[in-house]
């Protein structure tokens, strides 16, 4: 949640992704997963304009757990 409250102020970062993917994670935990899969696929569309190589790999593993309930699983897939 801080990741998130502090992009939202000073801007997004490289880190930025992997606040929204584990925010995204949670929210269809608990059930809404339709609402967690619009925060990962925003943290997918952040990793591609400014994520780092070192959070590649946390927000596509944790992205595609989510995917997966919406997606086919070839497009869950996409970013392996």
């Amino acid at each position: 949640q801080r990741i998130i409250q502090l992009s939202l102020v000073h801007g997004m970062s490289p880190v930025s992704p992997i606040g929204f993917v584990h925010l995204g994670s949670y929210i269809a935990k608990f059930g809404d997963i339709s609402g967690g899969y619009h925060y990962v696929k925003l943290a997918r569309s952040l990793l591609d304009k400014v994520g780092s190589r070192e959070s590649a790999g946390e927000v596509i593993c944790i992205g595609t757990q989510v995917v997966a309930y919406v997606e086919p699983v070839q497009a869950a897939l996409e970013y392996h």
